[in-house]
């Protein structure tokens, strides 16, 4: 629509009634939007008020999937929420007093999704990042689902710290304590822990350590029947709740006993909030406390077990105290619950304890909306402690993001982290084209040795050697055994090039590690990152198992040798043919012309018949012939092994198992001692400047230089020896 011209002009300019009329219009135009600003105003009680940011919290970050199926999983349990003041849910209230001011607060904070607003999480706008060598990585978003729905799935449940107060000042509130205690047992789900600690005005007195089962939490509420005497006029409350938590999420990281550790915690305070005139059992001191248990670190300069922030529910049991002692214990509970990650508060007075059930399903509910994000995490730290960021983009509205988890404890052994192997594209790329002794291979997957082949190592299992069953007791010691087992029987592959995504190795030219026949033949292998000390998965189900065959016939040599054959076969022929003509005509063969000697002269009638074969000046009996031909492969058999050499490859051998194929662990063998090359049917040795020599026969050979070693020869590094066989 085009503007007229008044509605062009500027305001001073026009007349007192054009004014009007311009007001008169823009009031017009902005009716609807005053409507619906007004309609809104009366949804929020007649006055805006700003909500906060949704936020999301990490409240556990779970190695421990990764062990389970060999991939370099994560769960994290987290949630995304907007929190609400309490002030807001409770502004109703402000107008009562006594009694009804607290049963006012209690039934509002009590109400369903009272204190916060959930999300779902939005995985396409989430960044899950580990930071190596001060970068940040992005993981991979592998799986989503809530708490709640998946509750009975191994690791799905809470510890839950229970703390009851059984000093004397509780009074009659110490039964009721016990009933809302007795309503948390009853609520726990199949996978939940629980400790149940008493405590009275100078610490814990009776304690159920972590148990697994309702019926053993049960019996460890109902054995405490009475309250213990005072045994002064103040108690240090903070100082108690604070040892009872470090010692008991301290302890969960060790829990043992047949108590599986679940993979969320938190802690539930049933007290009267009395401290007297402690200086240390402050509202202040309350928040400090509360921010304690929300860093998850128990104790703060925790360097080993892993980090694990704890919301707080903190239920107060008013008692009949001093005024202004009332009012320190209401503000000193009241402050101790981490709202913002879960935690909860609220007032249980005389007679109330039917508000059991509302209090434990409010805060199920909360926990039922929690989230279980699995990562596809490829590089880790090669450190115990780690950093972890969650971040999200493009959001509406905006959620600010995590990075509590700066430098602690996760629970992760780097050496022990599974390599990120891509399983379908490398299965995929074998069943195209499948392994086989002396070929190449492709692995595929995300790489953290920035295209180093050096870093880049591959292992073939062989047929007869059994992969462990698990990575639990001490396993991951075996599988390191085993690396240097296959190393020593030669079946390790050579990197040809390393990238971030794929990997090519030359297969060892050996079929121990073929499985099975024909179309059912199979490899089994490892890789491994020596520079980060991770392997892919080794356990004996989950151990990379690719198609395989048997190394095709060298078609170019049959082919050669054929073609010499039938020469031969024809040079035969044409002499047996010339021969047998010479016969028919009755005459025998001339002899052949004598041989004419350099300078002139005729050979001797009868010359010395040519020397037997001997040792080559390298003493020992006499040199087996080579088959005809020349041999296509050589055997070094020994006390140290059986090791096989074959045509065009040179072969190290000493003490250095990342460069040797012979790799011996005798100490007097250099690292590395010597090399052996077979060529023209011929076995060589060189010396490679080794301390304690390389010998044949008997006979110490000079370093640095190919020295053939005869058919049925002993060949000696150093003092381990071997026999030498020609095929």
């Amino acid at each position: 629509m085009t503007p007229s011209h008044d509605a062009t002009r500027p305001i001073h300019s026009m007349s007192a009634s054009a004014r009007r009329e311009r007001h008169r219009g823009k009031a017009r135009r902005c009716a609807p939007l005053l409507a619906l600003a007004a309609a809104v105003l009366a949804l929020l009680g007649g006055q805006p008020r700003a909500e906060a940011a949704p936020e999301a919290h990490l409240l556990r970050i779970d190695p421990r999937a990764s062990t389970v199926d060999g991939s370099p999983v994560l769960t994290t349990v987290l949630e995304v929420v907007q929190n609400k003041r309490l002030s807001d849910i409770t502004r109703n209230c402000a107008a009562l007093t006594g009694d009804a001011n607290l049963d006012c607060v209690a039934d509002a904070i009590e109400q369903p999704s009272a204190l916060y607003s959930s999300f779902d999480f939005p995985d396409k706008n989430a960044i899950f990042s580990v930071t190596v060598d001060g970068t940040d990585l992005p993981a991979k978003f592998e799986s989503k689902a809530r708490w709640g729905d998946s509750a009975g799935q191994p690791g799905v449940g809470t510890a839950w710290l229970i703390l009851i107060d059984a000093a004397s000042s509780m009074g009659t509130r110490f039964d009721e304590a016990k009933a809302v205690a007795s309503a948390f047992v009853n609520a726990m789900q199949p996978n939940d822990i629980v400790d149940v600690i008493f405590f009275n005005d100078r610490g814990v007195v009776e304690d159920s350590k972590w148990v697994g089962n309702k019926q053993a939490a049960a019996q460890a509420i109902a054995g405490v029947t009475r309250t213990y005497p005072t045994q002064g006029r103040t108690r240090p409350l903070f100082t108690i709740i604070k040892n009872a938590a470090t010692d008991a999420f301290k302890e969960l990281g060790n829990a043992g006993q047949g108590v599986s550790v679940p993979m969320h915690q938190a802690m539930v305070v049933l007290s009267n909030g009395s401290a007297g005139a402690d200086p240390s059992s402050t509202a202040a001191a309350s928040n400090l406390l509360r921010d304690y248990l929300t860093k998850g670190r128990f104790p703060e300069n925790n360097d080993v077990l892993p980090k694990t922030p704890v919301p707080v529910i903190s239920i107060w049991f008013p008692s009949r105290l001093v005024e202004e002692f009332t009012a320190n214990a209401r503000e000193f509970m009241e402050g101790m619950a981490n709202t913002e990650i879960g935690g909860f508060f609220s007032v249980v007075r005389d007679g109330q304890q039917r508000r059991a059930a509302n209090i434990v399903n409010a805060i199920r509910t909360r926990f039922n909306k929690m989230h279980i994000v699995k990562w596809r995490v490829s590089c880790v730290a090669p450190s115990i402690t780690q950093t972890f960021k969650l971040a999200f983009v493009n959001t509406d509205p905006p959620i600010a993001g995590d990075a509590t988890f700066q430098n602690v404890p996760v629970g992760i052994d780097p050496t022990a982290w599974p390599l990120d192997i891509d399983r379908d594209a490398t299965d995929r790329a074998a069943k195209k084209t499948p392994l086989y002794p002396g070929g190449t291979i492709k692995i595929f997957g995300n790489f953290c040795w920035g295209g180093n082949a050096q870093r880049a190592e591959l292992y073939m299992i062989p047929k007869n050697q059994a992969a462990p069953q698990s990575l639990q007791g001490g396993s991951i010691e075996d599988a390191r055994k085993a690396q240097r087992t296959l190393i020593d029987g030669g079946m390790r592959g050579k990197a040809i090039s390393a990238g971030d995504s794929v990997v090519e190795f030359e297969l060892p030219d050996t079929d121990k590690f073929l499985v099975g026949k024909g179309d059912q033949m199979t490899a089994r292998l490892i890789v491994y990152d020596n520079h980060a000390r991770r392997t892919s998965a080794v356990t004996a189900d989950k151990i990379l198992t690719l198609k395989a065959k048997e190394a095709p016939l060298p078609y170019l040599l049959i082919a050669g040798v054929t073609f010499g054959g039938v020469v031969i076969v024809l040079l035969l022929v044409s002499i047996f043919r010339g021969g047998g003509g010479r016969r028919r005509g009755g005459t025998a063969a001339a002899a052949p012309p004598r041989p004419i000697v350099a300078g002139g002269g005729s050979p001797p009638p009868y010359a010395p018949a040519p020397p037997p074969p001997g040792d080559f000046g390298y003493g020992g009996g006499p040199m087996m012939a080579p088959p005809p031909g020349g041999a296509s492969r050589a055997t070094l058999s020994g006390p140290a092994g059986i090791f096989t050499v074959h045509p065009g490859v040179e072969v190290r051998a000493g003490r250095d198992g990342a460069s040797c194929m012979i790799a011996l662990s005798e100490p007097r063998v250099s690292g590395t001692h010597a090399s052996v090359k077979l060529e023209a049917g011929q076995l060589f040795v060189r010396d490679e400047g080794s301390n304690n020599g390389t010998y044949v026969n008997g006979q110490r050979v000079a370093a640095g230089v190919w020295t053939p070693v005869p058919p049925g020869a002993s060949l000696r590094f150093g003092p381990v020896e071997f026999s030498v066989r020609l095929e």
